[in-house]
């Protein structure tokens, strides 16, 4: 069972970051420059809004059933998967901007923004499991290389790569919420 713990934090990790690795791509596509102190900024937001959804999930999994909050946690990751999966299939072509430099207001605005999901997982795991400290950690070192990682793929095929893979987070998200829902 230990290995399917860390399965699943790999898999929470994934999904929590690949939205960095799509959004740092698509600066790199566009030439936009995403300097390593606001990188480091984003990822702690991130980190710490991640990590309050995983204190209020531990909090309610203290006030409710464990099977309720096993069923409650895997349905939100479950929920999460298939709306981000959707969104995907319907999302609408966007004009690019010409910003050359991400400011400091617009990495905290994007940090926020992207923490969404991991505010709704971290209530999600927290009700389901524990952990926490290590999802913390692997998220942020996590965030930190995707971006990064997004960014430098982005620049190297900026001239013939536009593909969106913003549905991998939504597939690791469903495979997650059918784990705990199969453990019922």
């Amino acid at each position: 069972m230990i290995w399917l713990a860390f399965l699943n934090g790999i898999l929470l990790i994934a999904a929590l970051t690949t939205d960095s690795f799509v959004v740092s791509f698509s600066y790199g596509i566009r030439n936009v420059r995403m300097p390593f102190k606001l990188v480091l900024v984003m990822n702690m937001i991130m980190s710490l809004i991640l990590a309050g959804g995983l204190w209020a999930g531990g909090l309610m999994e203290t006030v409710f059933p464990r099977k309720y909050t096993l069923a409650a946690g895997g349905m939100v990751l479950l929920g999460m998967g298939i709306y981000r999966i959707r969104k995907q299939f319907l999302k609408r072509e966007k004009k690019e901007d010409s910003v050359k430099k991400l400011t400091f207001f617009q990495a905290v605005l994007m940090a926020v923004l992207l923490s969404l999901d991991g505010l709704a997982a971290g209530i999600g795991t927290g009700l389901t499991e524990s952990g926490g400290n290590l999802l913390i950690l692997g998220t942020f070192a996590g965030g930190i290389l995707m971006m990064e990682a997004g960014w430098k793929t982005g620049r190297h095929f900026k001239c013939f790569f536009r593909w969106d893979l913003s549905w991998v987070s939504g597939v690791c998200l469903l495979a997650i919420g059918v784990g705990i829902l199969c453990k019922l």
